[in-house]
C-alpha cells in the first residue's frame, strides 16, 4: 500500500450511521480519559474477547436466561474494545493506519466467526439462517476491503447502519429473547432469531450490491474517459 492509500485509510474513512454523531463524542471523551497504560492494541483485543464472550454465552444460553445479558455484556465490552481503538490513537496522535486496518479487521473476522458459531449452536435459531448471515457478512466486508483499495473509500456503515447499531439491536433482541424465542401465526411457529437472522442476510444483500453497483458504476466511467484521453 502506497502513502496515497495510507492517506485513504485514515482521510477517506466514511461513518453516516444513525448514531455516529454520539458515537463519536462519545468516543473522544474516553479516549481522552483512557489510561496511559491502555494501548490501541490492548483495545483491539478486547473487542475480540468481547464477541467471544458473547459466542460463549449465546452457546450456554439454553442452560438459562442469565446467558443472554451476559451475551449483551460481551457486546458492549466489544464496542468499548473495537470503536474506541482507532480513537484512543488519533486522540495520542500515534496513528498507524495500514497496521490498524489489517490488525483491527482481522481480528474482527475472527470475532464474528466465534460469536456466530455460539449463536449457531445455542438452540435459539435454525443453522441455515445464521450461516447465510455470517456468509453475507464476509461478503459485505470484502466489498468493504475492496472499496478502500480501488475506489478510495473507507467505508464504515451501509444505508445509516454500521456495527454500533449492530450491536444495539443485538442487544434489545437478547433482552426479548428472555421473554420469547418464538411466535405462532396460524400454524406455524417461527423463532425470532430465524426472522431476524432472515431481514439481516436480505438486508446485507441489498446494501452490498447497492455498494457494488454505485462503485463499479464510477471506477466504469472514470477509466472509459480514459479511452478518449489516450485518442486525442
Amino acid at each position: 500500500m502506497n502513502d496515497d492509500a495510507q492517506k485513504t485509510i485514515s482521510e477517506n474513512r466514511i461513518q453516516t450511521s444513525f448514531l455516529a454523531k454520539v458515537e463519536k463524542r462519545a468516543l473522544i471523551w474516553m479516549g481522552e480519559r483512557t489510561p496511559s497504560f491502555i494501548s490501541p492494541d490492548m483495545l483491539t483485543y478486547l473487542g475480540f474477547i468481547g464477541l467471544g464472550l458473547s459466542g460463549v454465552a449465546y452457546y450456554l444460553s439454553h442452560l438459562h436466561w442469565g446467558y443472554l445479558i451476559l451475551a449483551s455484556v460481551g457486546l458492549f465490552i466489544n464496542w468499548v474494545g473495537d470503536s474506541l481503538d482507532g480513537t484512543l490513537a488519533r486522540v495520542r496522535k500515534k496513528e498507524r493506519p495500514k497496521y490498524g486496518y489489517y490488525l483491527d479487521h482481522l481480528v474482527d473476522a475472527f470475532g464474528i466467526t466465534a460469536m456466530i458459531f455460539g449463536l449457531a449452536y445455542s438452540g435459539l435459531v435454525h443453522q441455515p439462517f445464521i450461516w447465510l448471515v455470517l456468509a453475507l457478512f464476509f461478503i459485505a466486508s470484502i466489498n468493504t476491503y475492496l472499496a478502500t483499495h480501488v475506489v478510495e473509500i473507507f467505508k464504515i456503515s451501509y444505508l445509516k447502519v454500521s456495527t454500533t447499531e449492530a450491536r444495539v439491536a443485538l442487544i434489545i433482541l437478547n433482552t426479548v429473547l428472555i421473554f420469547i424465542d418464538s411466535i405462532t401465526i396460524g400454524r406455524a411457529t417461527l423463532m425470532i432469531v430465524d426472522i431476524i437472522a432472515a431481514l439481516t442476510s436480505l438486508f446485507l444483500l441489498v446494501a452490498t450490491l447497492r455498494s457494488a453497483i454505485l462503485n463499479l458504476s464510477k471506477l466504469n466511467r472514470q477509466e472509459k474517459a480514459k479511452w478518449t484521453q489516450n485518442t486525442e
